[in-house]
């Protein structure tokens, strides 16, 4: 299941660092999911507007880091179906990583590929 995380800086240096976020980190994280309930909820059935609205969801009004993930399923526990809200029992290890987002004041997404962690860590310097 694709997940969207909001992340701290401290988080992004402890996932470069240690190649993962483990559990104890990750449960207390807000991540987002699109659940069969969220996307029923939504005016679009098209996978890249649902994926553009989610990524806005889970960056709700605040600026900073976004992950994009793949996990397994079976580590996926909905919380709050209609929100698209989750909870994750495992870690967030680099090779799940999809892609990373820097919110900026404005509310812009900038894109950063799964393997341009360093660079994204260099540029917030």
């Amino acid at each position: 299941m694709r997940i969207y995380c909001t992340l701290t800086r401290s988080d992004l240096e402890l996932l470069n660092s240690q190649g993962g976020i483990e559990s104890d980190v990750v449960s207390g994280l807000a991540i987002y999911a699109q659940t069969t309930q969220w996307i029923a909820a939504q005016d679009e059935s098209d996978p890249e507007v649902l994926d553009d609205e989610i990524l806005q969801h889970s960056a709700g009004e605040q600026q900073g880091y976004l992950v994009v993930a793949e996990v397994p399923d079976s580590q996926v526990t909905e919380l709050n179906p209609a929100q698209g809200l989750v909870q994750l029992s495992g870690p967030i290890r680099l090779k799940d990583v999809a892609a990373y987002f820097v919110v900026d004041e404005t509310g812009e997404f900038s894109w950063f590929g799964p393997t341009e962690l360093p660079v994204l860590l260099d540029l917030g310097r």
